[in-house]
């Protein structure tokens, strides 16, 4: 028998002092937000803001950028961008974060689910058509973990029915799908930039679009309904609904920081996520994600799909990964289940809770009779009870040694899995 687990007393197979925090401040990070704080602009025309919209606009490759205050309002700018609103559908992936479904209800339309891949856990094309209807606006994929949905499959289907794609590019900074940017594949997309992103601003995401029309409705909506240009004295008219979805200059200026390093970062995050993927390949009862070669990952978290029955108990799906996700986080892992219901399972959604009184199904602008039964989507079920998502130690500045610590407790828990069980 091995080194006893840490859950039973052994010694944890990751050293404290081997983790890093993320994200991880330079210097010149700090320098950046000190330059703002000189600036003394933290409004109106704020030069680190419209310097980084104008930074990820290229480096995207579209002609428009947003800032604001998170990924969920970029999201919500996309909806109200391409006109979904009371009385139409917009389809959506079973298996998401929340925020995926409920920009959506931000603005009154109605979350319709297709399920994912078995392979990729994203949005699956096949299934797309047999979810559209004559009230369906849009399509809204994730590039789930940083891996680009089969956009091209997806945007032949919304120009053959007229619809518009929304890209939740929320995990994918720096993702290529086909030679092309995630963000620069569809008509509008929002990137978040909260404290576990690749693209790190602590909190704040990033709408884009190449579309002049489009940016028009999206600044309407970030800024109170207004009509709001630089160099132009404020009118204070409200054309339509809108919010306060702005940014500040602090976060703007760490994140240009930040984005000048992002491609050595994502460099450092794939190639040590192979040295995982190759270590676990020898499991029969562990699953990854199965990524093409036209299109790269850049790995936000590091996820993998447990099997009960292929490791020989007979248990739970969930509680198998549930006991194993423990044992790994008491060899020093910061590991985790994520997602633990799928979205059409969320009570807001499948209880049709929404704003309340049933909104906005109920609302008399809705024509269509939408229903969630979650038995329609075995593939997201899955992913939901059989998987758990390593958090760090593969990102940057870790090198392949330190990463060889993450093998190691891996490597540890899966040798004595009746322990770990039992």
């Amino acid at each position: 028998m091995g080194e006893a687990l840490a859950s039973n007393g052994g010694p944890k197979a990751v050293p404290a002092d081997i983790r890093r925090p993320w994200p991880c401040i330079t210097d010149a990070d700090k320098q950046a937000v000190m330059r703002a704080m000189d600036y003394g602009i933290y409004s109106d025309d704020t030069p680190e803001i419209n310097a980084l919209q104008e930074e990820w606009a290229a480096y995207v490759g579209v002609k428009h950028c947003l800032a604001t205050n998170s990924g969920t309002a970029a999201l919500h700018m996309s909806v109200a961008a391409v006109g979904a609103g009371p009385g139409d559908e917009v389809i959506v992936p079973s298996y998401s974060f929340i925020a995926t479904a409920t920009a959506v209800l931000h603005h009154n339309a109605i979350p319709v689910f297709v399920d994912v891949e078995p392979e990729t856990w994203n949005l699956d094309a096949t299934k797309l058509e047999a979810a559209i209807t004559p009230h369906t606006k849009a399509i809204l994929p994730v590039h789930l973990n940083g891996y680009p949905a089969d956009m091209d499959a997806i945007n032949a289907i919304a120009a053959k029915h007229d619809l518009a794609v929304i890209e939740d590019a929320c995990q994918s900074h720096g993702a290529e799908y086909r030679g092309r940017k995630t963000g620069s594949l569809a008509a509008v997309g929002a990137f978040s930039l909260n404290k576990y992103k690749n693209l790190c601003g602590g909190d704040g995401g990033l709408f884009v679009t190449d579309d002049d029309e489009l940016k028009e409705r999206a600044l309407m909506l970030r800024e109170f309904g207004e009509r709001v240009y630089q160099g132009e004295k404020r009118q204070y008219e409200s054309h339509a609904m809108g919010w306060m979805y702005r940014t500040t200059e602090f976060v703007a200026a760490f994140v240009r920081s930040q984005l000048q390093r992002l491609d050595e970062m994502n460099a450092c995050r794939m190639a040590n996520a192979q040295i995982i993927r190759d270590a676990l390949g020898q499991y029969e009862f562990v699953t990854l994600p199965q990524y093409r070669d036209d299109r790269t990952c850049v790995f936000w978290f590091f996820p993998l799909m447990l099997s009960a029955a292929a490791a020989g108990y007979d248990m739970p799906e969930a509680a198998f990964r549930d006991a194993v996700t423990d044992a790994l986080g008491a060899e020093g892992l910061n590991i985790c289940s994520w997602q633990r219901k799928i979205l059409p399972a969320q009570r807001i959604i499948h209880d049709k809770v929404g704003y309340g009184k049933g909104s906005p199904w109920s609302d008399g602008h809705y024509k269509g009779c939408v229903t969630y039964n979650v038995e329609d989507y075995p593939v997201g079920l899955s992913v939901a009870d059989r998987t758990t998502w390593l958090v760090d130690m593969y990102q940057w500045p870790h090198t392949a040694d330190e990463v060889q610590y993450a093998v190691r407790a891996f490597e540890k828990v899966f040798s004595q899995l009746d322990a770990v069980v039992g």
